[in-house]
């Protein structure tokens, strides 16, 4: 096993990562790690399975660690990673400071999935290096910006001036304590390459996003193979959060996969019933629209409407980090997938929260949502003054990290 492991890291010798990922492997495999004699022989007929994870602490990206996964039906070698999108690019790697970047493949394709982790090397140790038993915490982005300028804005500082300055949710919800959170790029966003296809589709989303709940799962030693609707291992199951279009993705995957969640988080959620997403036409001549079009600094800062609700330099730099890690629009496909969205068939814990002074959420239409939500289960809603679209961001943002860790710690 030594020998073959020392084989499969020989063409990272030219980047001086050999020793260090041998290293690594020898600590997992022959030090009684983590590593099942069932995973260790798929390792032997699978290569592929292991995943990349890097750390950018400090602008330093150092391979930390290697992560065996549960082999799927049609895997490969992935040949892409977050290294061939906008954020790979120098420029941007102060905006992954303090994060672990995971790549992972998707079930069906093997396109590879960007996966953000904080803190989450051992998902088993606090911040105070004590044992403990974290909640995993899944978050998805909206429309239009990708996982890190949305969760992790200003984050991995290391002065008492860049702490104070941070915005990211990610490092929020670790020192709330009890939750690890995870955040996902969908494809074509963030860190996260576009596929053959060039767009973004709905369904395809929630497939990926199922692919991130099982791999999540496993890092938490938490087994899908049994029926878990009526023992204590579904409350250890990942929560799913949604914002946005984020949200609409998130109550699909909530419909389809009920057995991969513990609970769902509808943030800002842009359902509404009355609504309805047209086809494509099937037989016309006219070739799609491919036009490029690239984003703009007063399409970040747009969400922020309420006056004093946050300082110029955070949404400054919100809006900076958003043209970073995705300058270009991206494409949206099918959107008629959405109309497959019925609340009464979300049959699982369910908090809807947003600002009461949303523009994106009317209150007749969260209030619809909420009130057809599948019987038998709890459900809450709650609605935080003086706040919009992005109150994780805002100054308040406080009692939205309160109510997200309320509503989690609830079992």
């Amino acid at each position: 096993m030594r020998g073959f492991l020392r084989k499969i890291a020989t063409p990272l010798a030219t980047t001086g990562l050999m020793r260090r990922s041998t290293n690594i492997f020898d600590q997992h495999i022959t030090g009684g790690g983590r590593l099942s004699p069932l995973m260790r022989a798929q390792l032997h007929s699978e290569p592929s399975l292991l995943c990349f994870t890097y750390n950018y602490l400090h602008l330093a990206p150092t391979t930390t660690a290697f992560v065996a996964r549960r082999p799927y039906s049609s895997r490969s070698k992935l040949s892409m990673s977050i290294k061939d999108t906008p954020l790979g690019k120098s420029d941007c790697q102060h905006l992954l400071n303090g994060l672990d970047i995971y790549t992972i493949p998707a079930d069906g394709d093997s396109h590879p999935l960007t996966l953000y982790g904080i803190n989450s090397t051992d998902p088993e140790t606090s911040l105070d290096k004590k044992p403990l038993k974290k909640q995993p915490l899944l978050l998805l982005h909206g429309r239009t910006w990708s996982s890190v300028p949305v969760y992790h804005l200003l984050g991995g500082g290391t002065s008492d001036e860049q702490k104070k300055n941070s915005r990211s949710t990610m490092e929020e919800l670790l020192q709330a304590g009890g939750i690890q959170p995870y955040a996902l790029d969908f494809r074509g966003f963030g860190g996260t390459p576009s596929d053959k296809s060039g767009g973004v589709l709905p369904h395809r989303c929630v497939t990926d996003v199922e692919t991130a709940l099982k791999w999540i799962a496993e890092r938490h030693q938490i087994n899908l193979d049994d029926d878990n609707t009526d023992n204590k291992q579904k409350d250890q199951l990942p929560a799913l959060l949604g914002w946005s279009q984020g949200a609409l993705v998130a109550q699909l995957v909530a419909q389809k996969s009920s057995c991969l969640i513990s609970k769902l988080i509808l943030y800002g959620s842009i359902y509404d019933s009355m609504h309805r997403y047209p086809r494509d036409p099937l037989y016309t001549i006219t070739q799609a629209n491919t036009t490029i079009i690239e984003n703009q600094y007063d399409w970040a800062i747009e969400d922020f409407t309420i006056e004093d609700s946050i300082p110029h330099f955070p949404a400054d730099s919100f809006a900076k980090a958003c043209l970073l890690s995705d300058p270009y629009k991206a494409q949206w496909q099918q959107l008629h997938e959405f109309n497959d969205l019925d609340p009464a068939r979300v049959n699982i814990d369910t908090l809807v929260v947003s600002g009461d002074q949303d523009p994106y959420t009317p209150r007749s239409a969260l209030e619809e949502l909420f009130v057809n939500l599948g019987r038998g289960y709890d459900k809450q809603w709650n609605m935080i003054a003086n706040a919009d679209h992005a109150l994780h961001l805002l100054d308040e943002r406080k009692r939205f990290i309160h109510i997200i860790k309320s509503f989690i710690g609830k079992g």
